[in-house]
């Protein structure tokens, strides 16, 4: 900055005032914000930025009419404007939902939906949809909300009249116009202090008070009538945008980003194309020798083409060339080996400045998996339910509201059975107890998706009213729709009842019944060690008289608990001849540590006479198993022999 400069700026400082361009000269130093520096590397770049209105004063219809270009002659336009139709609008959204309750009469008491008034206002609703266009154009709300968000999403701004008459079907209609039709030339400043801004007239604080509309297309080529503009207030009038910046008094097509991005893209991708084509047609031209006679232009030319003889071959022909001439081909190599990759790189970045999903996008799934969808999916998912909000907030709930007002107090929302009208005093009551449900999408493995709901429900953090509505759905309807199926099934013989899960082909190979036989035949081997370590851990005995005796067939019940180890019983019955028969009590039990065993001898036994076992022969166990009529283990009771 030169000496004088600075002077200035100084004297300007002490007398309070700003250089408005102070800005633009920058100083060159390293120190700051080096996106503010000025120098010859950002030469190029902006400097200034004015009001948003004044940008737009004569750069909107440019914009409006290149963004209406690309969504016209472009792909991927066209496609972006489908996925903003479908995604923010879908088939039959935003769906009204009224969930208002019951008069309490009594406190004490709770109250319940008031269900025949909530469905009678969603009918009479559904029915004014079907007539709300003025023009005839569109047969449902949904159809005429499509139109909307793509006039928005292609012009930056949609404009709605609410035409008000008796003779309307629910005195109540909607003419949608082209944002055209809002005068972006008119600019004044009016004797009451409102402000005229690109055909929105504003008050102090910016609150549109009317629009000023012309009364015909301006681009339309048949004069049929005399183009002149109106002024409208502005509670006959919806004017929808998303505002980009603060004071924004018009919308910015959605295109701005990529508009010039975009063009290039189509240019460059018909310019590959027809090249492609032309390599395919394998052109060919003929030279000439100076001494060779113009034989080509006497007789064997197709026609004249720029004063030149032109010859087409047909596939497959053969020819041969008069003397004196050489065939020279044209064989250009496009489309070149990188032009997938680089072309995809420029739409990511298409699809970048739309704010959806490439693969959404362009339709190309070749590097997409499951965990990048879904990411990318949440991401975009979650911008189209924040257009839904607005689309809900700014249009759908207002007009609902106006729409409610007026047919309460006209008498023309009755129910359907007794004809009689809701009273227009429970006005407030209908209006805080409706809301909109935007549109929901379903997972591509729905199954995971089911299993994680159902395991919120299980642990109380969801309930089923909050999943159908997120689905869209309302769950009273729900409700309802199950009872009606379920009494027409009654009614036509048909059980409701689940099917049961088909018997095994062997009952003994059944899972269950394969466990319950090896967990008893584990306890029963337990119950043997530890007898025999018992035996074995016991002292020898002094030597004493040695009585064999044959052990008896053992029979051993078990009954098994599902969950509790069974008890096991050993019953040892042992036979001699010259005595009375022995009993002998065994009560192992399932612990690591030897059981107990408590043997009761009751026969005449000589005085000094011992009885000890010196060894067992093998044994062999057989298990029966007791079922109930459902298949369920009632007993299981198993026997062991000698082998």
């Amino acid at each position: 900055m030169k000496f004088t400069d600075r002077v200035a700026a100084a004297w300007r400082a002490l007398k309070g005032q700003r250089d408005p361009f102070a800005g633009t000269y920058g100083t060159g130093a390293a120190s700051g914000f080096a996106g503010g520096a000025v120098n010859r590397l950002t030469a190029s770049l902006a400097t200034w930025s004015g009001s948003v209105n004044a940008e737009l004063d004569g750069s909107l219809p440019i914009l409006r009419a290149r963004a209406r270009s690309l969504a016209a002659n472009n792909e991927h336009g066209r496609r972006f404007l489908s996925l903003v139709a479908a995604n923010v609008v879908g088939r039959q959204n935003p769906k009204l939902q009224v969930r208002a309750m019951r008069d309490a009469r009594d406190p004490a008491k709770p109250t319940t939906l008031d269900k025949a008034a909530n469905d009678t206002i969603e009918m009479h609703w559904e029915q004014w949809g079907r007539t709300c266009d003025l023009g005839g154009r569109h047969k449902t709300l949904p159809a005429l909300l499509r139109t909307l968000v793509k006039g928005v999403a292609r012009d930056g701004e949609a404009v709605v009249r609410v035409v008000r008459n008796r003779s309307l079907p629910y005195g109540m209609a909607l003419q949608l116009l082209e944002a055209d039709r809002l005068d972006d030339t008119i600019n004044l400043q009016l004797d009451n202090g409102n402000i005229v801004r690109q055909g929105v007239e504003m008050d102090s604080a910016l609150r549109p008070i009317a629009y000023w509309l012309k009364t015909a297309h301006p681009g339309e080529n048949h004069g049929l009538s005399r183009n002149t503009t109106e002024r409208v207030p502005a509670s006959d009038i919806y004017h929808l945008f998303t505002p980009e910046r603060a004071e924004q008094v018009r919308g910015i097509t959605w295109f701005h980003a990529i508009i010039v991005r975009g063009s290039i893209i189509h240019r460059f991708e018909e310019a590959a194309v027809i090249a492609a084509e032309i390599g395919a047609s394998k052109v060919a031209a003929l030279e000439r020798s100076e001494e060779a006679a113009d034989v080509i232009g006497a007789g064997m030319a197709d026609g004249i083409s720029g004063g030149l003889p032109q010859i087409k071959v047909e596939a497959g022909e053969m020819f041969e060339l008069p003397p004196g001439y050489k065939l020279n081909s044209w064989n250009p190599d496009y489309p070149h080996a990188n032009f997938e990759s680089f072309l995809k790189a420029c739409l990511r970045g298409l699809a970048a400045g739309l704010d959806v999903a490439a693969h959404n996008l362009t339709g190309d799934m070749t590097e997409v998996n499951y965990s990048s969808a879904r990411i990318a999916e949440l991401s975009e998912r979650e911008m189209w339910m924040t257009l839904q909000d607005w689309l809900i907030t700014s249009f759908v709930q207002p007009l609902y509201e106006d729409w409610l007002a007026l047919n309460l107090l006209s008498g023309n929302i009755t129910f359907p059975l007794s004809g009689k009208a809701i009273p227009a005093d429970r006005f407030d009551k209908f209006r805080r107890a409706s809301r909109f449900q935007g549109r929901r999408w379903a997972w591509v493995d729905p199954a995971k998706e089911a299993d994680a709901n159902a395991k919120l429900l299980e642990t109380g953090l969801t309930s089923r009213t909050r999943l159908a509505a997120e689905q869209g759905e309302e769950f009273e309807d729900i409700l309802d729709e199950l009872a009606q199926e379920k009494v027409l099934m009654q009614a036509a013989g048909v059980t409701t009842a689940p099917a049961a899960p088909p018997p095994p082909d062997d009952p003994a190979e059944a899972p269950h019944v394969l466990a319950a036989n090896a967990l008893a035949a584990g306890q029963v081997r337990v119950a043997e060690l530890n007898r025999d370590a018992a035996v074995l851990l016991k002292p020898a005995p002094p030597p004493a008289n040695v009585i064999n005796v044959t052990t008896p067939p053992v029979r051993n019940e078990i009954t098994v608990q599902p969950a509790a180890a069974p008890a096991v019983t050993v019953t040892n019955e042992i036979n001699e001849r010259e005595q009375a028969t022995p009993v002998i009590n065994f009560n192992p039990t399932t612990n690591v540590a030897a059981p107990e065993v408590t043997v009761e001898v009751d026969a005449i036994m000589p005085a000094e006479t011992e009885m000890r076992i010196i060894s067992l022969p093998d044994r062999v166990t057989t298990s029966e198993i007791e079922r109930e009529s459902n298949g369920a283990i009632k007993k299981t009771t198993q026997t062991e022999r000698d082998a």
